[in-house]
């Protein structure tokens, strides 16, 4: 078998302000190893051919050689020929034990290894019968092959720990190429939860219940396994300890609208314990094997359904449940053989109800604004900005949206002063406009609810529609709409009045949150995600490894020539406080630096002129402690002025989540 480097990310602390580097002790995950059948026997003959087996699957893979093949029949017991003999080699490379080797012959062990196999795989029955379902899995993992190399690291002299040239870890080391990948050392990045954030489930319902976007960075990425956790987190009066198995019927991981894997829900050795939370078991069901290719630079969208039984008992009945992307949970392999682990981990809750009745799900949708900064017009009203994009999903029945309320939160402390007007669309279509209405009393302010009624929009059963809320900004003058105001919608599952063919009410859950905008008719706007490397490098003999992150992004400079400064006054606070350990303890600070293609100003800052594009590039490097680290940009100060770059007269540029590099473990 081919050995993998494996390079571990772990969950990190969140950091609480400015451009900050974060250190974690590592938690390694234990490596997954497919069930085996082995079968005893007194036999020298047969022990000898299984000595020989082992031996031939270790040279192939030493050599780098792949031992895949294509099939094209079904094969059982009794079944010979060569299709037989590439089978067995192809088991007996993954792990799943053939005591006789590859013989040719199709018999008891081999049917115990193809059982083994299925089971890994969650495919039901597993019998052990290699038929199309079965055989289908075996030649889509056959696609990416990797290639084993074993050499001792350059630069490396006695007594040293790592090398003086290339600062890997002295003595031998084996590394692994993955072929039909294309790119570098790799990583997730821009980690985005999406899809429903709480859905009910009737009797015989497929649903989503969570979903997650990541772009791969640095190579293309082989997603090879996602797990989530099931727990219930609540229940209603007489609620057991309800397993899975007895009210999931399947469940489905989507790669978009493609579905990649597909497990049998109901069967128990499909789940298996993972602790507890509270008085309550959580259970993990498992997509392995996969082989879904996500293109470097691309951003994937993964999404996790379930299929409820057909009869839902009592006992299983109204209990909320929490399902989890649990740490480490994402599994990819970049183009050279390294594994890498998704760093964040989401969670969405659902209800499971004995009901046939309709209902609906409010989601988030997958192009929600995130944090940013847009230009508005200091002489006339700016029209069409996005706050919040939402879909809604009918389950079991055609509905009828007839009025939604949503909740427009500004900085402002009357909400008309900064928004004249909220629009609905369902995608192109205008379906209703509202006017925002002055505060009028205390409690108001920045916070109001404004309704779209009259609205009489059908949504056909089994159907996602989605929508958005649009605003038009009036002009910022300055004086009662001021530079730098912000605005956000979020929309709940509250007072919608949603109903069913019969006139009945449906329930709704679900809710869709947004994100702040900022206005200003003079300033910077960003790339919606930066561009991001992190490299490491040895230090001669002594132990530690030296991490640099560095962050490139674009701003554009609007209404007026913007200056940014040169140092680190801009965007890091003074002090150690920037930096933490695995502990949460504040560390010492390293070293930082920023550097951009924009002209230098009288006083050396950066200056980008109005209506220019320049790139900027942010580094922070961070000498090694033994735990894992990340940094992540928050904030940039800037100034409409040379003389006010820094200071109290500055302003702030607020980034989205995306602006946040990959995870890095530096030896100490």
């Amino acid at each position: 078998m081919t050995s993998t480097t494996t390079k571990t990310i772990s969950k990190v602390a969140a950091l609480a302000a400015g451009f900050a580097l974060v250190a974690m002790t590592v938690a390694v995950a234990p490596a997954a190893h497919a069930d085996t059948t082995t079968t005893t026997t007194t036999s020298s003959t047969t022990s000898l051919q299984a000595q020989i087996a082992s031996l031939q699957a270790q040279l192939a893979a030493s050599q780098g050689t792949s031992m895949t093949a294509t099939f094209t029949r079904s094969l059982t017991i009794g079944s010979t020929g060569s299709d037989v003999t590439a089978l067995q080699n192809w088991l007996i490379s993954k792990g799943f034990s053939i005591p006789a080797g590859a013989t040719g012959y199709f018999g008891a062990q081999t049917k115990a290894a193809v059982a083994a196999y299925q089971t890994s795989k969650g495919i039901s029955p597993a019998a052990g019968y290699f038929g199309p379902i079965t055989m289908a899995s075996v030649n889509a993992s056959g696609s990416t092959t990797t290639t084993t190399t074993t050499t001792s690291v350059p630069g490396c002299v006695a007594g040293a720990a790592f090398s003086s040239t290339t600062g890997q870890a002295c003595g031998t080391t084996t590394g692994t190429t993955t072929t039909g990948l294309t790119g570098g050392e790799g990583s997730i990045d821009n980690f985005q939860t999406i899809g429903a954030s709480s859905t009910t489930f009737n009797a015989g319902d497929t649903e989503q219940v969570m979903g997650f976007s990541f772009k791969a960075d640095g190579s293309d990425l082989a997603v090879n396994r996602v797990n989530f956790d099931v727990v219930l987190t609540s229940q209603n009066a007489g609620n057991g300890s309800p397993r899975p198995w007895n009210f999931f019927q399947t469940a489905t991981l989507m790669d978009g609208n493609t579905t990649i894997a597909t497990v049998d829900a109901t069967n128990q050795n499909n789940w298996s314990q993972d602790g507890t939370v509270g008085a309550y078991q959580q259970y993990r069901i498992s997509f392995t094997g996969l082989n879904d290719v996500v293109k470097e630079g691309s951003t994937a969208q993964y999404y996790l359904s379930f299929t409820t039984q057909s009869a839902v008992s009592d006992s299983n009945s109204g209990g909320t449940y929490t399902v989890t992307l649990p740490s480490q949970g994402l599994r990819a392999t970049d183009s050279l053989g390294l594994q890498q682990y998704s760093d964040t981990t989401p969670t969405a809750t659902f209800v499971i109800t004995n009901s046939q009745n309709g209902s609906a799900v409010l989601s988030t949708g997958s192009d929600n604004p995130q944090t940013t900064t847009v230009q508005g017009d200091s002489s006339s009203v700016t029209n069409g900005i996005t706050l919040n994009t939402f879909t809604i999903q009918a389950k079991s029945a055609p509905l009828e949206l007839y009025s939604i309320p949503v909740t427009l939160v500004t900085s402002l402390a009357t909400s008309s002063i900064e928004v004249r007007d909220l629009k609905l669309y369902q995608g192109g279509t205008l379906l209703d406009t509202e006017s925002v209405p002055t505060a009028t009393g205390a409690g108001n302010g920045g916070s109001q609810t404004i309704t779209f009624t009259n609205l009489n929009f059908s949504i056909p059963q089994g159907t996602t529609d989605a929508f958005s809320v649009q605003a038009d900004i009036n002009k910022i003058d300055g004086t009662s709409f001021t530079e730098g105001a912000t605005a956000k919608v979020n929309v709940s599952n509250t007072n919608v009045d949603l109903e069913n063919t019969s006139g009945n009410t449906v329930s709704l859950t679900g809710a869709s949150t947004g994100n702040t905008i900022t206005f200003r008719s003079l300033g910077l706007s960003v790339d919606a995600a930066p561009t991001t490397s992190v490299t490491t490098q040895g230090n001669g003999s002594n132990t530690q490894i030296t991490g640099t992150f560095n962050l490139t992004f674009n701003v554009t400079a609007f209404g007026q020539d913007i200056y940014v400064s040169s140092t680190t006054n801009g965007f890091t606070p003074n002090g150690a406080t920037a930096l933490f350990d695995g502990n949460g303890n504040a560390t010492t600070s390293t070293a930082a630096s920023i550097s951009s293609t924009a002209d230098r100003s009288g006083l050396n800052n950066y200056v980008i002129h109005s209506g220019q594009t320049k790139s900027i590039t942010i580094s922070y490097t961070k000498l090694g402690q033994g735990g894992i680290a990340q940094a992540k940009l928050l904030t940039l100060v800037y100034g409409l002025s040379d003389a006010t770059a820094v200071g109290a007269s500055s302003k702030t540029l607020t980034f989205p989540t995306a602006y946040q590099t990959a995870q890095q473990y530096l030896a100490d």
